[in-house]
C-alpha cells in the first residue's frame, strides 16, 4: 500500500470494498425492480379489482407495506454498499435504518397477525372471529408495535468508526453504534431478536396446528369420496349437514390457508441468516471489519437476503390464488403490444 497516500487510504479501502459488493448491489436493484412491479399489481389487483373478498383483506396491505419495504431497505443497501466505510450523513443513516426497519418490523406483525386470523379461521370456526373492525384494529396495533420497537434505532444507530489493519485506517460506517451507546444498542438488538424470534415459532406452532387440521379434513373427504359415505367430524362442526359452507368454499379457504403458509415459510427462510448475522455482530463489535473480502461478499449476501421476503409474495399469488393469476392474464391480455 505504499503507492497510496494517507489521505486516500480511506477512499481506496471505500472503493475495494464497493466492487467486492457489487455483486450484491447488482441482486438489490434487481428486487427493487421486481418487488416495484409485482406488489404494484397485488395492489392493484386485490385493492381494487378484487376488492371486498374477506379471505383476501390483508394482503393488500401488506403488498403496500412490501412495496415500501424493498424499496427503503434495498435502497439503503444499495448505497451502503457503495459508501460502506466513508458515510457521512448521519441523519440519512439513522432514519434509513429506522424506515427500513419499521417497513420490515410491520410486515412481519402481519404475518402474525394473517397467521392468527387463519388460526381462528380453521381450527376455531365457532370461535369469535375477526370482524372488518377487528382487522383494523390488528393492523393499528402490528404499525404502533413495529413503531415501538424500532422507536430507538435513531439513538442505536448511526456513523460508527471502521477499521482496516490492511490498509491501517479508520473509515466511518452506517450501522449499529459500538462505541457512542454501546448498551443501549446491544440491549435493542437483543430484544429485537427475541421478538422476531417469537414471531417465527408463533408462526410455526399457528401453522402446525392449522396444517395438522387441514389435512385431517382432507383425510376425511378422501375417505368420503372413495366410500361414498358422509362422514361427520368431531372437530370441525361446520361440516355437518347444517354448515352453510360449501366443500368447494372450504377447498377454496384451505388454499388461501396455505398461500399464506408458504408465504410465512418464505419468511423464516428469508430472515434466519439474518438474524445469525445481527447475533454475530453483538457478540463481535468488529464483526464486519475484521472479515476478508471473498468472505465478506458471502455474508454480505445473507445479510441482505431477507429483502426477498419482500418480493416473493406476487409469484406465490400468481401460481396458487386462481382468481389473481386470472386478473393478471387480464392485464396483460388488454395491454396495446403494437408499436
Amino acid at each position: 500500500m505504499s503507492n497510496v497516500s494517507g489521505d486516500s487510504l480511506p477512499d481506496a479501502w471505500n472503493q475495494e470494498l464497493s466492487r467486492t459488493l457489487l455483486p450484491t448491489s447488482v441482486f438489490l436493484i434487481l428486487c427493487i425492480v421486481v418487488g416495484m412491479v409485482g406488489n404494484s399489481l397485488v395492489i392493484a389487483i386485490y385493492g381494487l379489482k378484487l376488492r371486498g373478498a374477506k379471505e383476501r383483506y390483508f394482503i393488500p396491505y401488506l403488498a403496500l407495506v412490501d412495496l415500501l419495504a424493498v424499496c427503503e431497505t434495498a435502497g439503503f443497501n444499495v448505497s451502503y454498499n457503495f459508501r460502506a466505510v466513508n458515510y457521512d450523513n448521519k441523519e440519512l443513516c439513522r432514519w434509513s435504518w429506522f424506515f427500513g426497519y419499521l417497513t420490515s418490523v410491520m410486515s412481519i406483525f402481519l404475518l402474525l397477525v394473517i397467521a392468527i386470523q387463519r388460526y381462528l379461521k380453521i381450527c376455531k370456526p365457532f370461535a369469535k372471529q375477526m370482524t372488518l373492525k377487528w382487522k383494523r384494529v390488528a393492523m393499528l396495533c402490528a404499525f404502533v408495535g413495529a413503531f415501538v420497537i424500532t422507536a430507538p434505532i435513531p439513538v442505536t444507530y448511526g456513523l460508527d468508526p471502521a477499521y482496516s489493519e490492511r490498509f491501517n485506517v479508520t473509515g466511518s460506517a452506517c450501522r449499529r453504534l459500538t462505541q457512542e451507546n454501546r448498551s443501549l444498542s446491544l440491549v435493542h438488538a437483543i430484544i429485537c431478536n427475541v421478538i422476531v424470534a417469537g414471531v417465527v415459532w408463533a408462526l410455526i406452532i399457528l401453522y402446525t396446528l392449522i396444517g395438522r387440521t387441514i389435512y385431517t379434513q382432507m383425510k376425511q373427504w378422501k375417505t368420503q369420496e372413495s366410500s361414498g359415505n358422509a362422514i361427520q367430524m368431531d372437530n370441525m362442526p361446520d361440516e355437518t349437514n347444517n354448515s352453510s359452507m360449501s366443500k368447494r368454499n372450504k377447498k377454496t379457504m384451505f388454499k388461501i390457508t396455505l398461500m399464506f403458509m408458504l408465504i410465512s415459510v418464505i419468511f423464516i427462510v428469508s430472515f434466519s441468516p439474518k438474524v445469525v448475522i445481527f447475533i454475530l455482530e453483538c457478540l463481535n463489535d468488529r464483526f464486519w471489519d475484521s472479515l476478508p473480502p471473498e468472505t465478506r461478499l458471502l455474508v454480505r449476501f445473507f445479510d441482505v437476503i431477507f429483502v426477498i421476503n419482500n418480493i416473493a409474495n406476487p409469484f406465490v399469488y400468481a401460481f396458487l390464488d386462481v382468481k389473481f393469476s386470472q386478473q393478471l392474464r387480464q392485464i396483460f391480455c388488454d395491454l396495446d403490444y403494437s408499436v
